[in-house]
């Protein structure tokens, strides 16, 4: 009966070990969550881009908006990086628009640099 209870509770030990996901694992899920956020929400983005060429026609560049992610899925501090054109009503659309969103937990409780490149045309 020992013997049956101690194999018993080493493959549950076993069992539990393999399923633990590495932090790799869990960066890449916060990652993947983060991208479907962003999918989701690319008609927000697309609106700044829309309203920019129509005070602008003919408009082209890129800019680069980045930001920390928390643990709890806040952004903080998000910044405009890299703009190839000038229209602080953009920058101002687009900065608004990222402060309202919230992004999946981390599943490393740590927070995390995102950049996502904007194209206009």
């Amino acid at each position: 009966m020992k013997t049956k209870v101690l194999i018993a509770l080493f493959m549950l030990f076993i069992a539990s070990c393999t399923s633990v996901p590495t932090r790799e694992e869990n960066l890449a899920a916060t990652e993947k969550a983060t991208s479907r956020a962003l999918d989701q929400n690319q008609g927000l983005f697309q609106a700044c881009v829309q309203d920019a060429v129509r005070r602008s026609p003919g408009l082209k560049g890129t800019a680069t908006l980045v930001w920390i992610q928390n643990d709890e899925g806040y952004v903080r501090s998000p910044r405009i990086r890299d703009m190839t054109f000038k229209d602080a009503d953009f920058e101002d659309c687009v900065l608004t628009k990222i402060k309202s969103m919230r992004f999946p937990p981390s599943a490393e409780d740590s927070r995390a640099k995102v950049s996502l490149e904007l194209i206009v045309q």
